[in-house]
Formats: structure tokens, C-alpha cells, sequence
């Protein structure tokens, strides 16, 4: 089946939307179908592009990764260690920054490793003075950080100690929809806590891990899974309870949600679609025009620009 462009919608594209149109516009359109063998130049080189990752995603992803691994291994009768799931994930990191340094990635651009800090040349991943070295240190150690409190945390053990028949998702990518558009959720992990609330099997909970600080939007990508909770698993979205873990600093933010909660919800989500509308074009058709989609205002572009991907192609560099 042939895929077609169309509009959907996330909190991680409404959040790119709002940061810098530009980079959205490369994100969602100019790179569509660079994937081809003969694509258009501009495409295939803002797919190159949208397809790098940086040391600090490609860690977080690491542990998500480990963490569904720990969880597909009990399903399976076989326990993990923190040692060994440490292992596994540290190893997992020095092969990703193998696949970037060495070029492998060219063969499967969409499959292995590309860092952005070495197609720019930063400094902070130079291995003759011995900047990579550290660079990566600091990334093994969050690594081992995470992992150690997604194993020990007291918080978590109702998570950990769930039993396969009471899960409900596990880093499985789903849609649902809201206002005519198809809406993408990936919950980290969701499972019936017994533990919690009335009734034989207790009250749906979903978690989110974090490998970061918070950040704004964190709360709202919880919200947005009452919603799924209710499409998927019939539940009533005020019986959910969902949390940031921040497996970092040990912190885990709740979200109560009420009527009023999922009302500010439905009301953001739909104002952020209908703006993301209004600027929507067929990409199988047409490359568009990107002067429909500005970039960062100057006083923000320090920030917004220094860790994108398509700084290039703005001659932000």
C-alpha cells in the first residue's frame, strides 16, 4: 500500500509547529518521499537530515529501548539485571556513535545511527583532544543513572513487578482520532495498577519516562493519553492516572485528570490543529513554498538553532 501525505497530528509535531515552522516544514514535508531511490534532491537531503539524531536522543532512546526490553524479557519467563540491562545499553550506545563516526549509516540512513554532532564537526565530539571521550562519558553515566532507577526506584515497583496479563501497552505506536485528524500516541508503558484505585484489577496507569529536565509540554503529552485511554481501552479518562518519571532526578509528576483538564486539553489540541490546517499542502504533489513556514525569530534562533538538524539548509550552520 502506497503512503500518502496527509495531516496528522502528535504533541511532538504541535511542539515542533510552534518552536520553528521552517523546521517543521522540513520535518513534515520537504523530506516526504526523499526516501526514494530517485527522489528529488531537496528531498532526499532533508531526509538525510531528518533522520540524524543527537547523542542526548539517541541515550534517551537507548534507555527506552532497555526499559521495553526488560518488560518483553518478563513476558518471556527471563529476568534482567540491572547489570546486565546496563551492559546491553552502554553497548548499544558505542555501537550507534561506531555506525555515525564510520559512515555506516549510509547504507541504512533510516536504520542506524547518524549523529548530528559529527555531521556539523562540533567540537564536543573531536577525539584527538579527547572532547569525544568525555562527551560520551557524560552519556554512558545518564545511561547508567536511568537505568539504575527505572531497577530500584520504590516508586516503581507496582511498574516493574506488574504481571504480563495487567499490560496494556509498551512503546507501541497507535492512533486514535480528534477533530477529523489522526492522532499518533506512543505511551511508554500503561498496565491496570492494582494498587490503585476500586474495582478487581484497580485503575489504569500510564507512564512516561524522562532521561531529561522537565519541560514545557511534558503534562500535556499525558493529558493527551486520557484520550487514548479512552478510545483504546474504553476507560473512563478521569479513572486514569498517568505520570512523567524522571528517572534522572527521581521525581514522578502525576497528572489528576478532571473535567476541566480534559477540556483545556480538547481545546488546545483542536486550536494547534486547525493552525497546523491553514498552512497544509499535498506533499506527493508539491515541494511548497517555505517562506509559509518562518523561521525562528532571530532573538530565539541561538537556541532553537544550535541543536537542529536542518540548520544547514538555513544557512544557520
Amino acid at each position: 500500500m502506497a503512503l500518502v501525505h496527509e495531516l496528522s497530528w502528535s504533541a511532538s509535531r504541535a511542539r515542533s509547529f510552534t518552536a520553528c515552522p521552517r523546521r517543521y516544514y522540513y520535518l513534515y514535508y520537504l523530506s516526504w518521499q526523499g526516501w526514494g531511490r530517485n527522489a528529488d534532491p531537496d528531498r532526499r537531503k532533508a531526509y538525510l537530515l531528518k533522520k540524524m539524531t543527537r547523542m542526548p536522543m539517541l541515550a534517551g532512546d537507548i534507555v527506552h529501548r532497555a526499559v521495553a526490553e526488560y518488560f518483553a524479557r518478563r513476558d518471556q519467563g527471563l529476568p534482567w539485571s540491572l547489570d546486565e540491562a546496563t551492559a546491553w545499553a552502554v553497548e548499544q550506545l558505542r555501537a550507534g556513535y561506531k555506525e555515525s563516526r564510520d559512515g555506516a549509516w549510509k547504507a541504512k540512513p533510516a536504520k542506524l545511527v547518524r549523529l548530528a554532532e559529527h555531521h556539523y564537526g562540533e567540537e564536543r565530539i573531536d577525539e584527538t583532544s579527547g572532547a569525544a571521550g568525555d562527551y560520551g562519558k557524560r552519556y554512558v553515566e545518564r545511561i547508567t543513572a536511568c537505568l539504575k532507577a527505572f531497577f530500584e526506584d520504590p516508586q516503581l515497583e507496582s511498574a516493574r513487578e506488574s504481571q504480563p496479563g495487567d499490560w496494556l501497552a509498551c512503546e507501541e505506536m497507535s492512533t486514535f482520532e480528534l477533530f477529523d485528524t489522526k492522532v499518533f500516541a506512543i505511551p511508554d508503558f500503561a498496565y491496570w495498577d492494582s494498587t490503585r484505585g476500586s474495582g478487581e484489577r484497580g485503575t489504569v496507569r500510564i507512564l512516561d519516562w524522562k532521561t531529561g529536565r522537565p519541560a514545557d509540554g511534558d503534562r500535556f503529552q499525558l493529558e493527551i493519553y486520557a484520550f487514548y485511554a479512552r478510545d483504546y481501552w474504553g476507560v473512563d479518562p478521569r479513572s486514569t492516572t498517568a505520570a512523567d518519571v524522571y528517572l534522572l532526578s527521581g521525581e514522578v509528576s502525576e497528572v489528576q485528570v478532571s473535567d476541566d483538564v480534559l477540556e483545556s486539553a480538547l481545546a488546545q489540541i483542536e486550536s494547534s490543529i486547525d493552525e497546523m490546517r491553514a498552512v497544509h499542502f499535498d506533499a506527493d504533489g508539491s515541494k511548497g513554498d517555505p517562506e509559509d513556514f518562518p523561521m525562528v525569530a532571530e532573538d530565539r534562533a541561538g537556541y532553537e538553532c544550535s541543536g537542529c538538524n536542518f540548520r544547514e539548509l538555513c544557512d544557520r550552520a
